[in-house]
């Protein structure tokens, strides 16, 4: 039943069972369509700035968002200038690489940005600024 031994055969044996490496294929498939559920997609259009070099950020941080008309998120999340502050500081309690994670739209300007960096500065982290590659 199943499969035939014969022990006193000097042939090699010339089959080749592809059923583990399915299975083991298929896990691997699984895992990953599970591991992309996991990927944080926020819902703020913004046009980033463009940069030759770039790296990704690899630790778990908190993010910042300005878009053109001046709004401020906090993680995704809308929120105003006041509470930014707070909600930041409240964000990185506890977390030992204290980074924010700028993605500032290319038409914000120049002031608006600074003031978004000088809060970030008064909560004692480091700043990440957000860009596309360039291509």
């Amino acid at each position: 039943m199943g499969m035939d031994l014969q022990e006193d055969s000097d042939e090699p044996i010339a089959n080749i069972n592809f059923i583990p490496m399915i299975d083991i294929s298929l896990v691997l498939l699984i895992i990953f369509m599970v591991a992309t559920t996991f990927v944080n997609v926020t819902g703020i259009d913004l046009k980033l700035p463009k940069a030759s070099t770039s790296k990704s950020a690899d630790t778990k941080n908190v993010s910042v968002q300005l878009n053109p008309q001046k709004d401020v998120f906090l993680n995704g999340e809308k929120t105003d200038w006041e509470a930014l502050k707070a909600g930041i500081q409240g964000k990185l309690t506890g977390a030992k690489d204290r980074a924010v994670i700028l993605n500032i739209d290319r038409g914000v300007d120049y002031g608006s940005a600074v003031k978004l960096m000088d809060i970030i500065n008064q909560c004692d982290a480091a700043i990440v600024l957000a860009t596309e590659v360039d291509k």
